[in-house]
């Protein structure tokens, strides 16, 4: 009796976690890359306007290389919609 109900116990929290990741994986894949910026404020200015030409919903800038201003680098930050 104790090891069926241990075994039911790990297949429920098996197909909870399998569930879980599909989640995750679907939310995740909505996300399109739009372009790819040298400035954050252009990322974020093209980002809004897709929002306000109902071009998309969501937005988001995701640095790829930081700012180095003392190298005069201002970065790389590619834009996210959904």
């Amino acid at each position: 009796m104790r090891t069926s109900f241990a075994r039911a116990a790990a297949v429920a929290a098996l197909s909870a976690s399998l569930i879980f990741a599909a989640a995750t994986a679907a939310v995740a894949g909505t996300w399109t890359q739009a372009g790819l910026y040298g400035w954050p404020d252009q990322c974020s200015y093209y980002g809004q306007a897709g929002v306000t030409n109902h071009q998309w919903t969501q937005w988001y800038c995701e640095t790829v290389t930081p700012a180095n201003m003392a190298l005069g680098h201002p970065g790389t930050y590619r834009l996210w919609v959904q």
